[in-house]
């Protein structure tokens, strides 16, 4: 299977009333496997489905975004070979028993996919980050575009979710990828904790799509204090956020949008 982010395939296409041979550009989708390893030995933690590419930002963020860790620091070492990531964690602060092999895929569609009990949904509390004015409405507007702007990938294809971190006058941070919208975040969010720039303080979070509870969470996790997407947010969405104290936003458009959670952000 290509390890590339995208893979040119032969497609008959009907147009004019005949069908013509021709050429599409799809997005990759492959699987990757989660190792963990403590002094020395390995325990299989799952499997992703992902689009290839950026597997140790990928992982990094999943395991933060599942609250398996809380800093960089917890991990020694991260490797990424193909179709395998192997993760060293400090066994003073882990042992093998504190991970829980997800016993089947977690597909590029999961959001909540492999946990077996109502525990892995973590409701985060309060984020300890500021409450004052620095949302600008005009800033807002401007994401939608260039977040399409951005997305190199999805141009050629069609075919993948996006997500991207602004500053607060609306300049691109950095902006991720992927067929699946969790795994974009995870490594948006990866990429950001192996860089030490977390928590993202004056920053928005733009989403390609709906957004989910599950979302909330990992913006949450990564401490990022503002969410903005194309879609609508889910019940329990809203009610993470708003337990977070995040500013969430929903139905962005170049002239209008909703504020869900958070309203006191915006200028």
């Amino acid at each position: 299977m290509s390890e590339e982010p995208t893979k040119t395939t032969p497609v008959q296409v009907w147009s004019g009333g005949e069908i013509i041979a021709s050429k599409d550009s799809l997005v990759s989708e492959a699987a990757v496997e989660i190792i963990i390893e403590i002094a020395g030995e390995q325990k299989k933690l799952g499997i992703l489905l992902r689009t290839p590419g950026e597997d140790t930002e990928l992982v990094t963020g999943w395991l933060l975004g599942e609250a398996m860790i809380q800093s960089k620091s917890a991990i020694l070492k991260i490797e990424s070979v193909l179709d395998r990531v192997v993760v060293r964690m400090d066994p003073k602060k882990f042992d093998l028993s504190d991970f829980s092999e997800r016993t089947f895929p977690i597909t590029s569609s999961c959001g909540l996919c492999g946990r077996e009990t109502l525990d892995g949904l973590i409701i985060p509390s309060r984020l300890t980050i500021s409450d004052e004015q620095w949302v600008s409405p005009e800033v807002l507007t401007q994401l939608p575009q260039r977040l399409t702007d951005s997305q190199d990938h999805f141009k050629t294809t069609g075919g993948l979710h996006a997500c991207a971190l602004f500053d607060y006058e609306g300049n691109l941070i950095t902006v991720r990828e992927d067929v699946g919208r969790h795994n974009a975040l995870d490594k948006l969010i990866g990429s950001r904790l192996i860089e030490n720039e977390l928590p993202a303080e004056k920053q928005i979070l733009m989403l390609s799509g709906r957004i989910g509870y599950e979302l909330i969470q990992k913006a949450a996790l990564a401490g990022i204090p503002a969410i903005a997407g194309l879609g609508a947010p889910s019940t329990m969405a809203v009610d993470a956020a708003r337990s977070a104290g995040l500013t969430l936003i929903g139905f962005l458009k170049s002239n209008r949008f909703n504020v869900y959670t958070g309203g006191w952000r915006i200028i």
